[in-house]
């Protein structure tokens, strides 16, 4: 199957203020786990894997990113707002750079190489990621309904049912994102609202692939990067 899918765009505009004293300097994209950074290791798996267009959304320490990007022929943008806009604002301060379908994922994510090679495989081009249950806490939960994606929030009461646990990374058409990029202009707390919001409210058919045993973490906070270290990395060795 010829890969349709080249370019790739990381968010990677919040300040981590939940793992403050590692963030303080750097950026969470930044923080070493093993030999890589986050960031380095997403670059050399997405690379590994056939992206040649990385995109990276950037807002706090940005020079950090943009340095990154000299060194290793990536892209860069910036989110002038970040400090008091969602993440939905920052994708959307991307578009001069996203012109084609691309994989969309977060700064702060340690996963296995499948979960990037399994979405460019899937011949569907508007896909959410999914796992099974990782009992990881803080965790957002999916509800699907006929293969699509429904509904996601973090309190898992407020779903019809609760089908699957969000990963961060997705596949978006460019026809999805000229979709977003239209309700970001219409909505009124579209500067607010975080781009998993935006996309569940589109009405756009979104599948979702579920690989239950996925290897995976995001780490928002302290809890979550003892996890990566002691869990997850061990895993992904």
């Amino acid at each position: 199957m010829t890969q349709t899918i080249e370019t790739a765009v990381i968010l990677a505009a919040g300040k981590g203020t939940r793992l403050r004293p590692y963030t303080h300097d750097i950026p969470k994209g930044f923080m070493k786990l093993g030999e890589e950074s986050l960031i380095e290791r997403s670059v050399r798996i997405l690379k590994e894997n056939g992206i040649t267009n990385v995109i990276i959304g950037t807002g706090y320490l940005s020079e950090h990113y943009e340095n990154l990007a000299r060194q290793n022929g990536l892209k860069t943008f910036k989110n002038p707002k970040f400090d008091s806009t969602g993440s939905f604002h920052t994708l959307a301060c991307g578009r001069d750079l996203i012109a084609s379908d691309f994989l969309l994922l977060e700064s702060d994510l340690l996963y296995h190489s499948e979960a990037i090679k399994k979405l460019i495989e899937s011949e569907e081009r508007d896909q959410i990621l999914c796992s099974g249950f990782t009992q990881s806490n803080d965790e957002v939960f999916v509800e699907v309904g006929e293969g699509l994606l429904k509904n996601l929030s973090k309190d898992r009461h407020s779903l019809g049912s609760v089908d699957a646990e969000l990963v961060g990374i997705w596949k978006i058409s460019l026809d999805l994102y000229h979709a977003l990029l239209q309700h970001h202009e219409d909505a009124s707390d579209a500067t607010s609202k975080d781009y998993e919001i935006a996309i569940t409210n589109s009405n756009y058919p979104v599948n979702v692939l579920k690989l239950e045993n996925l290897i995976w973490c995001e780490i928002d906070n302290e809890e979550h990067l003892k996890r990566a270290k002691t869990e997850i990395l061990p895993k992904l060795s």
